[in-house]
């Protein structure tokens, strides 16, 4: 923090404001909200600000398990339909999957009270019965990323009789890792009920700086780079996408942040079996559906040994680990991405997915 402090005072401050009116005035934010979430779809369920959308089939007869995905909860949902070519929700339903997707949408003041029992016991639990109810199938494929990936292993322990198979996608599950939100989170330095009590629900704006503290130059260099490359059109547009995304976050509810920080971050409740959901207690050992879990040796934001080690908590015997490369956002929509994980990922959820729906066999 003390490093942060003093670049910012040797001019990033300044670096950060141009650009800011660069990015403005190049009028890239437009140009990528054009692209972002483009996969057609239409809305099947939604309670307050949460709603549950479903992909139009990529095929005539989908798998019979529909795939329903969770995102952060932070963070918004179409990281996994960015743009057209580069979207893991249009590459699973060209696989055949029959594809649902979780919008935690935009949190208002009235949500600072919601706490992560709400989230977990209610909103998530009611769109795995929408899917069902929706595609017909008893069971659902539960596809977490990031905090979703935490969201759908907790959801699994909690309801595993809904969930066919589980797959945490650079998701952490221990907290008291080795990766820098672990540390900047501490209970010796960080209390996060002043954050609470102040704010109400904690600005997206001030999430993003933490984020941004993981490299603080980060944006600064994709600027540069993309001085050297804007008369690239391909280029130009895929950076906007990103770049749209990334500015796009959203407030985290205030009670809900407050349990996060407390129970995960500062006590790491989950992995020492203490947690509970709506007085349940939360026992990974109780999942037993097959399990993939997916990390990545560069991932700063979910540390690959914070992530695998899921796989030593579940008492599945279907269960493997895809180890990846690139960072946190990059393995799930970067450049490698349709090459690395997207295959992966389909061909371990197909033969768990059930023959198309109406075919026998």
């Amino acid at each position: 923090m003390q490093q942060w402090f003093e670049l910012w005072q040797l001019g990033l401050a300044g670096a950060w404001a141009g650009y800011a009116r660069w990015w403005q005035a190049m009028s890239l934010y437009d140009t990528g909200r054009r692209q972002v979430g483009q996969t057609p779809a239409r809305q099947v369920w939604h309670k307050d600000r949460v709603r549950l959308i479903r992909y139009l089939p990529g095929r005539p007869e989908p798998r019979a398990v529909p795939v329903l995905c969770v995102p952060s909860l932070i963070n918004r949902y179409y990281v996994l339909d960015l743009q057209p070519g580069r979207s893991l929700v249009s590459y699973l339903l060209s696989r055949g999957l029959d594809v649902y997707l979780l919008d935690w949408g935009t949190p208002t003041i009235q949500d600072r009270h919601l706490t992560l029992d709400d989230h977990l016991a209610g909103y998530l639990h009611q769109a795995v019965q929408a899917t069902c109810a929706d595609s017909g199938a008893e069971k659902l494929s539960l596809l977490g990323y990031c905090m979703g990936g935490m969201f759908a292993a907790v959801y699994t322990a909690l309801f595993g009789e809904w969930v066919a198979n589980l797959v945490n996608l650079a998701g952490p599950i221990n907290y008291h890792d080795e990766g820098i939100f672990s540390l900047l989170t501490r209970a010796e330095w960080f209390d996060p009920d002043k954050l609470v009590d102040s704010y109400g629900n904690i600005p997206a704006d001030l999430l993003g700086w933490a984020f941004q503290m993981l490299r603080p130059t980060s944006h600064l260099a994709r600027a540069l780079q993309f001085y050297e490359r804007m008369d690239d059109q391909d280029y130009v547009h895929r950076f906007a996408a990103m770049q749209t995304w990334i500015f796009d976050q959203v407030d985290f509810p205030g009670e809900t942040f407050r349990r996060y920080i407390r129970d995960f971050y500062q006590a790491n409740l989950l992995v020492s079996g203490r947690m509970t959901i709506g007085g349940r207690p939360v026992s990974l050992s109780s999942v037993t559906c097959p399990l993939l879990t997916i990390a990545s040796r560069q991932d700063e934001t979910a540390p690959c040994d914070s992530v695998t080690v899921l796989n030593d908590l579940v008492s599945s015997t279907d269960k493997e680990i895809l180890m990846l490369k690139g960072p946190h956002v990059g393995m799930v929509a970067g450049r490698t991405a349709s090459g690395q994980l997207w295959p992966h990922l389909a061909d371990w959820l197909i033969p768990r997915s059930g023959a198309e729906a109406g075919i026998m066999g």
